[in-house]
């Protein structure tokens, strides 16, 4: 493993091992419901390792749910069955929807109780981070936020580009970042002159979908980077939207394609779970900072 690299696996191992050391005195473990709908090969993929980390790292008990096709009246009542029963503890639904769905995606992702509500993407949620107030957050938004501070990185002051306008990546971190006094500026993939942002910014986030598209030219000399991209290439090989190879000498930290952010956004998402009825959950947290800072 290079120096250079952020690793979200060796956190998530960390905080699995804390976690279990916290409820490891009690037989109340949180039931979540993962919805997902149509054939999205990404989304299978995503249940599937959720469904196996589970299993193996926590007591979460993981229900999947998948229905070839829905219609919104059908899913949303399914939701609100699911929001009355006190067995469910956390529901989750799988983005993207089908075409067919998106315009009801709103009010879909609206249908679920804020305190099941585990990705954080309900309008309540969201605006309780608004608001500074922190129920559920976006699981991947949390973990950017989490490695940061789990290699000791100060934001206070930090320039900061976070290129991705999603409720589920780009707002929400912003929103963590902002709150932790650094600045931050919203880029998107229709940002103009893009490499002249970035390259003056001492943190790049980017989440825009687009094969190893940034080269070691769009940053600054010791700039930390978070890939969140993650794409197949024409020789199967597993890359992000950053040229790996060609930024690691240049950059201070980066995460990598593979156990960068992934595991920091399942982990997150088992904290989020096990937040639905432990409201102390914070502690594990605090313990992987506690251990990391020791070693």
């Amino acid at each position: 493993m290079n120096d250079r690299e952020m690793n979200g696996k060796v956190i998530s191992e960390i905080f699995y091992e804390e976690l279990r050391e916290f409820v490891n005195k009690t037989d109340k473990h949180p039931k979540i419901v993962d919805i997902s709908i149509g054939d999205d090969f990404a989304s299978k993929k995503y249940v599937n390792i959720k469904k196996k980390t589970f299993k193996e790292k926590t007591k979460i008990d993981f229900f999947s749910v998948h229905f070839e096709k829905i219609t919104s009246f059908e899913l949303i009542d399914f939701i609100k069955k699911l929001n009355n029963d006190p067995l469910v503890h956390g529901i989750m639904i799988q983005l993207p929807l089908p075409k067919y769905l998106l315009k009801d995606e709103r009010l879909i992702l609206d249908s679920i109780l804020v305190e099941k509500d585990i990705d954080g993407l309900t309008s309540t949620s969201l605006g309780l981070l608004d608001s500074c107030n922190r129920g559920f957050v976006p699981c991947t938004a949390l973990g950017i936020e989490f490695l940061l501070r789990a290699y000791n990185i100060s934001l206070k002051g930090k320039l900061v580009a976070v290129v991705n306008r999603s409720n589920i990546i780009g707002k929400p971190v912003a929103k963590l970042l902002l709150k932790d006094d650094a600045t931050v500026i919203m880029c998107h993939s229709k940002t103009e002159n893009l490499k002249d942002i970035t390259k003056k910014c001492d943190i790049v986030i980017i989440a825009i979908n687009k094969e190893e598209y940034f080269d070691s030219d769009f940053f600054m000399e010791d700039a930390i980077v978070i890939d969140c991209g993650v794409h197949k290439n024409i020789n199967g090989k597993i890359v992000g939207d950053v040229k790996y190879n060609d930024v690691i000498n240049k950059v201070s930290l980066i995460t990598p394609a593979i156990n960068g952010i992934g595991p920091m956004t399942i982990c997150m998402l088992a904290y989020n779970s096990y937040k639905t009825i432990y409201k102390d959950i914070d502690l594990v947290l605090d313990n992987v900072l506690k251990r990391i800072s020791n070693n």
